[in-house]
């Protein structure tokens, strides 16, 4: 018995270090939001492919985002349409009907055109949404990856969505954000072959309007959120 003491012991020990390096894997929801924002903090910039679903309106690109607030999304469906921010005038181009929507943006605010891929718009997700993890806090499988399901559901009922879901990566970033409008329209966006900071020149961001397109000045709600 006396020999056999030392081994009880380190069994036990064994026991305890598993039951603390199983505890240090649990991941919380303040675990994923910290990643997040560890993610955000440290992009200047991001380019990546883009799939918007806005009920049965379904469009692709390539998108580009620079800090802070300039923003360039260059369709492939529908064809040759653009949304383009210089990070004080947001321009939608619809070359189908030849006409421009401009919209002025406050200087103190940044647009939530696309909230979720912005690190003000992820501020503005943290105040106005409770979050929680959709089914379980295991990564599982997405696309051609592995990702965290949140559920977002809003604190105080307001404009926007009253629940979304993300599926956030490994590395905190938002690989695709889903909500349903207010009067029941299912929008969704996806972002795949994401690369950040890789120096995206100002210059891209200044839209020079066709000589045929009609100018629609203010005519969109102001993007703050407000």
């Amino acid at each position: 018995m006396i020999a056999l003491t030392p081994l009880f012991f380190l069994g036990q020990q064994i026991r305890e270090e598993d039951r603390n390096q199983e505890a240090s894997n649990i991941v919380s929801v303040n675990n994923i939001k910290n990643l997040m924002e560890k993610a955000f903090a440290g992009i200047k910039d991001y380019t990546a492919n883009i799939e918007w679903v806005n009920g049965d309106a379904h469009y692709r690109g390539r998108i580009r985002y620079k800090k802070a607030n300039k923003i360039l999304i260059e369709f492939e469906e529908p064809k040759d349409q653009i949304i383009v921010s210089n990070g004080n005038l947001l321009s939608i181009y619809i070359p189908a009907l030849k006409v421009v929507v401009q919209q002025s943006l406050a200087e103190s605010t940044e647009s939530n055109l696309l909230t979720s891929q912005s690190e003000f718009g992820l501020r503005k997700l943290f105040d106005e949404y409770s979050f929680s993890f959709f089914d379980t806090s295991s990564l599982q499988p997405f696309r051609n990856t592995n990702a965290y399901h949140l559920k977002l559901t809003q604190k105080r009922p307001k404009v926007g969505f009253k629940t979304m879901d993300l599926w956030v990566s490994e590395n905190g970033l938002i690989l695709q954000s889903n909500g349903v409008s207010q009067n029941g329209i299912r929008v969704s966006l996806t972002f795949s072959n994401i690369k950040t900071n890789t120096e995206i020149p100002d210059y891209i961001f200044d839209f020079e309007i066709p000589a045929d397109a009609q100018i629609i000045r203010n005519l969109l709600v102001p993007f703050s959120g407000e």
